[in-house]
């Protein structure tokens, strides 16, 4: 038979022993302290000023003073005056205050608290850096009558609050504030590189990252489209140096004055021009030009096959105008009309002319034949033809008289009035029908 207890340790009374109530008080002093074990603190490592007899602590890691050379978890009781270390064994329970704890594995851990646990797992097993571990189908967090907040804080804005997202236990996708305050998402097809998809500037609210376009013209399929891009939604269209670059996304544009490239034949370069691109693929694509800082004509051209190929004049500044013209082609409006001294005059964008002009005060009283005649007269255009037009006539004032109006050349008719009888004070209207260009 052994002196103690297998449990407890407590010492035996042992067969003709003498004192035997020594023996009993120390088993009674053991089990003072260890029966309804309550404790002053757990962790203790510094031995109090002032002891208090009776008192109990369960000493933590590196324990000095009159603790020191102590395993932890030891319990250390002040008893008549003198610390006496007791071993703790797997199952044994304590108390401080409310805070329960049982002797495990060599540390006290907490059992039966709602507050301060080491660890909580929940169809799992928790650890030091998961504190919390559930395994389950789904986890629900509903409200007490209203709404409802999850809410992740960090200790400084250097540091990491973050939802990551795992496949097979390697991060794929992680949501939140990392490594500053703006909220941003990352993704991940490794679980080791990880892109910035989207980052939503603190301040502003101003996004950035991979999913977004990095400038104006970026046109990375996928992308979204940011404010201003491609002309779209800005003050200011991106500039275009040179007219005839064949890379440049569908979009408007502005054509800077100091701009290179082909230019149409009724604006020249260094005029400056707003663009539009509209682009069917990388070889084929429409171009629209319009004058940026006045109204004018607006051109456009194509481009087959990653070649530009020639301007042409789609649309005018004006209907009614000044026509005008820049090798063949209309530069003005479409309709000009207008009257001087010699008549009036209408030119169209096309190069049509026709000019007309009233004579009076004829006098048709030259006798021919049978007939009476005005003899040979000549009246100028009221604008000058490209060549010689086509000239008609007729004797307003008369009935019975008529007239033979034809153009002598670019700038005049020439004409003669004839009738039945003689006739003064008659008027006589012309017309030449030709090209001003």
């Amino acid at each position: 038979m052994t002196d103690t207890s297998a449990i407890l340790g407590l010492p035996y009374i042992m067969p003709s022993q003498a004192q035997k109530h020594v023996t009993h008080n120390e088993a009674l002093r053991h089990l003072d302290v260890i029966v309804q074990l309550a404790v002053v603190a757990f962790d203790a490592t510094t031995p109090p000023a002032v002891p208090v007899a009776g008192t109990v602590h369960a000493l933590g890691p590196g324990a000095t003073g009159a603790w020191a050379g102590q395993v932890a978890g030891t319990l250390a009781a002040y008893l008549d005056g003198v610390w006496n270390f007791f071993a703790p064994q797997d199952g044994w329970i304590a108390a401080a205050g409310d805070d329960v704890r049982a002797y495990a594995g060599g540390e006290w851990v907490r059992v039966g608290a709602t507050q301060m646990l080491e660890g909580l797992g929940i169809g799992t097993t928790s650890d030091a850096t998961n504190r919390l571990s559930v395994a389950a189908d789904a986890t629900l967090l509903s409200h007490a009558g209203a709404g409802h907040q999850l809410k992740l804080n960090k200790a400084g804005s250097g540091d990491t609050c973050s939802l990551l997202f795992q496949s097979n236990w390697a991060g794929h996708a992680e949501m939140g504030l990392v490594g500053d305050t703006d909220f941003a998402i990352k993704t991940s097809a490794d679980g080791v590189s990880f892109t910035p998809a989207l980052r939503l500037n603190a301040a502003s609210g101003i996004a950035s990252g991979a999913a977004v376009q990095s400038g104006r013209t970026d046109a990375t399929e996928g992308r979204l489209m940011a404010v201003g891009a491609f002309g779209l939604g800005s003050m200011a269209a991106p500039g275009v140096a040179d007219l005839d670059a064949t890379d440049l996304p569908a979009g408007f544009y502005g054509v800077s004055q100091s701009a290179t490239g082909t230019f149409p034949a009724g604006l020249p370069a260094g005029s400056g021009a707003v663009m539009e691109i509209l682009r069917y693929s990388t070889d084929f694509a429409r171009q629209i030009l319009r004058p940026a800082f006045a109204a004018g004509a607006v051109w456009e051209r194509l481009l087959i096959n990653g070649v530009w190929g020639a301007w042409r004049q789609v649309g005018l500044p004006a209907m009614l105008g000044t026509v005008s013209q820049s090798g063949g082609v209309p530069t003005g409006a479409v309709v000009e009309r207008g009257s001087n001294t010699n008549g009036e005059y209408v030119r169209w964008a096309d190069g049509t002319q026709i000019c007309t002009r009233t004579v009076t005060g004829v006098a048709v009283s030259t006798a021919a034949g049978a007939l009476w005649t005005s003899g040979s007269q000549s009246a100028s255009f009221a604008m000058p033809f490209a060549a010689t037009p086509v000239g008609s006539g007729s004797v307003t004032s008369a009935a019975t008289a008529w007239v033979n109006a034809r153009a002598t050349s670019a700038t005049q008719w020439g004409f003669a009035a004839f009738a039945t009888g003689s006739l003064t004070g008659q008027s006589v209207t012309l017309m030449a029908t030709g090209r001003w260009f």
